[in-house]
């Protein structure tokens, strides 16, 4: 029986066919590929959810602005209603008074009398509306009858609405700045 021994150099070379032949039946081009496109995926499908973030945050902006101009186009419409029931002399009369705010503190029975100082109306080109606004310092005076004094002023002047406030305790109570405005035809 002649069995034939591989010589060292026949094994190495029997090794490295074995060897090339291995790596021809995997797949790595296929493996590094498909690694490439599932990564490619992953990554956009991250910019996908973020770009959908973004896009819902754009139209929750939107949703409210459009809300506050629909609100804003209320008003208007609600001034204007007033201004015609309310022209004297073919202008319009003002129904943010300054007296008409003083004389609630008598009816809220506040004990301090709060500091009352009209700003300058804002307006915009070209529109017959400006915002009056009132600054309202009220100093020392129980939080209950500012919030009374508001919500009296609110009732009675028609589409007062409080646009700033700040509160501040004290020793003796609150320091309540307050500005309230109201949306008016120019007179």
């Amino acid at each position: 029986m002649s069995d034939r021994a591989l010589t060292p150099t026949d094994e190495r070379d029997v090794q490295l066919h074995a060897a090339s032949a291995a790596r021809r039946n995997r797949p790595t081009a296929l493996l590094i590929a498909t690694g490439i496109i599932f990564v490619a995926a992953i990554v956009f499908a991250m910019w996908s959810v973020a770009q959908a973030g973004a896009a819902r945050f754009r139209m929750d902006r939107l949703a409210s602005e459009l809300a506050q101009v629909r609100a804003l186009s209320v008003e208007i419409a609600n001034v204007r209603a007033q201004a015609n029931d309310q022209r004297v002399d073919g202008r319009y009369a003002p129904q943010l008074q300054l007296s008409k705010l003083e004389a609630i503190r008598d009816r809220v029975q506040m004990p301090n009398r709060p500091t009352l100082s009209e700003q300058r109306p804002t307006r915009t080109l070209d529109s017959p509306i400006e915002k009056r606004r009132v600054d309202v310092t009220m100093d020392n005076v129980p939080l209950d009858a500012a919030m009374a004094w508001i919500t009296e002023a609110q009732r009675a002047i028609p589409d007062l609405f409080v646009s700033a406030i700040e509160l501040r305790p004290r020793p003796n109570g609150w320091l309540i700045r307050v500005q309230v405005a109201r949306w008016e035809l120019r007179s």
